[in-house]
């Protein structure tokens, strides 16, 4: 696949997970491209082509400095690459934002599967999907990311049709 193109909704809330936290969340959430509806991170219209969504491990402990760039907001490209002398993982693929400066890691698993592809020469890319922060205000605390097995993602931002006025006349 060259290029992956997604639908989209943009969305800015509050999520209450279920440790009793309040976070907020702004930026992308992939839809199917028919009906608008939301997708899960785990589902079917995804996994069959070869997206995942995940979040960066390890870029609030490890590289606060890019987390709070300009560069890593929503809808950013995202550069993995092989980090195979990685002392914890060697299947493990760093994030990197565009400047070249590591957000994080690929998670475990997901890098487990992904990086026999990028070894053989196969392309992956990955783009931030939304941010967390404590709240709107506050620095980010997180990033999820769209992979996919493409050399670019393109995320299209699906327009909801407008309503009709309930007073408007009926043809």
């Amino acid at each position: 696949m060259r290029i992956a193109d997604v639908a989209v909704a943009h969305e800015e809330r509050y999520w209450y997970p279920d440790d009793g936290a309040i976070v907020w969340v702004a930026g992308y959430v992939p839809v199917d491209p028919e009906s608008g509806r939301y997708l899960a991170r785990d589902a079917p219209q995804l996994s069959a082509r070869g997206l995942v969504v995940a979040g960066v491990a390890g870029a609030a402990r490890f590289h606060d400095d890019a987390l709070q760039s300009a560069e890593v907001s929503p809808g950013s490209a995202l550069t993995l690459r092989r980090d195979p002398d990685n002392e914890h993982d060697p299947k493990a693929i760093a994030v990197l934002a565009t400047s070249g400066a590591q957000l994080g890691w690929v998670p475990r698993e997901i890098a487990a599967r992904v990086a026999p592809d990028l070894d053989g020469g196969r392309p992956w890319t990955a783009v931030v999907l939304r941010e967390r922060r404590a709240s709107p205000r506050d620095p980010r605390t997180g990033l999820t990311m769209l992979l996919a097995p493409a050399r670019e993602i393109v995320l299209r931002e699906r327009v909801s049709r407008p309503r009709s006025r309930p007073d408007a006349p009926r043809r």
